[in-house]
């Protein structure tokens, strides 16, 4: 009867061993499974706009001094990233400092021109605290309009973001982050 007692006693522990190792191979293979699954439906967002602009700008006294109270700004310069080659950048905008309390209310139209004389307007709404500091950092959104050439169907936009300073109107820098779409 011992020896009977120590057989079932063996045989139990066996099937209890193996059964904690397929369970735990198992439970080990389905945590794999899942984390690797997780782990490749991370994608990285890759934008199909993402351009930045050096330019200058030339600010003039905007005529409408109470209900702006601003400047009416122009601008040039080079265009780089995607979905341009790269190119020229133009712009022209209003700044207002009335139409929002304590902030600059800026709304503005840009083309980059590529060499190739393909075009790709847009329109950029964007706003900044008014403070005592020089540098200004205004941010906000664009709206892709359209253009010439490859662009001529294009929408799209995006967040913008920009760096000013009042002292240094040579050196402006504006960033954009977003997405572009062809309707035609």
């Amino acid at each position: 009867m011992t020896r009977l007692a120590q057989r079932w006693f063996a045989r139990t522990a066996g099937v209890t061993a193996a059964t904690l190792l397929i369970a735990g191979g198992t439970a080990g293979a389905t945590f794999a499974a899942e984390t690797d699954t997780a782990t490749t439906s991370i994608k990285a967002y890759d934008p199909s706009v993402n351009s930045t602009a050096n330019f200058a700008v030339v600010a003039t006294t905007h005529p409408d001094t109470v209900g702006c109270n601003g400047y009416n700004v122009t601008g040039s310069g080079t265009a780089t990233g995607k979905p341009t080659t790269g190119g020229t950048w133009t712009q022209t905008e209003v700044v207002c400092t009335a139409t929002i309390p304590g902030k600059y209310d800026i709304k503005g139209t840009a083309t980059i021109t590529e060499a190739d004389g393909d075009k790709l307007t847009l329109t950029y709404q964007l706003t900044a605290p008014l403070t005592a500091d020089t540098l200004v950092y205004p941010t906000g959104t664009f709206s892709i309009t359209g253009g010439t050439g490859n662009y001529a169907f294009a929408t799209g936009s995006g967040k913008m973001n920009a760096r000013v300073n009042l002292l240094d109107h040579d050196h402006v820098t504006s960033k954009m982050l977003g997405e572009i779409l062809f309707t035609g």
